[in-house]
């Protein structure tokens, strides 16, 4: 189907696996970054694991981001109001604290 010829409720769809897809790759991102900086840190090079620890962190923030606005597109589209969809505040996550 062309893109111009897609139903809203079709380019909704695409929209939401869009987010999914960019926040898995965003996922991966910070996945490499914090392997980088466990690597660095291992051999006292403190300042590149910081740089590396700070770039996963912003790549897994931008995840995060991803993620809700998918989950907010995707309850629309199931019919479900987006409004009450709770979103844990950052740092308030569901897993115990380690």
């Amino acid at each position: 189907m062309k893109p111009s010829t897609l139903t809203p409720h079709a380019v909704d769809v695409q929209a939401a696996g869009d987010l999914y897809q960019q926040a898995a790759q965003a996922l991966l991102l910070a996945y490499q970054r914090n392997k980088e900086a466990t690597r660095h840190h291992a051999q006292g090079a403190f300042r590149a694991a910081l740089h590396h620890a700070q770039q996963s962190v912003e790549h897994a923030r931008t995840a995060h981001a991803h993620l809700e606005q998918a989950l907010v597109l995707s309850l629309a589209l199931s019919g479900q109001e987006p409004q009450s969809v709770v979103l844990a505040p950052q740092g308030q996550g569901r897993h115990a604290p380690h």
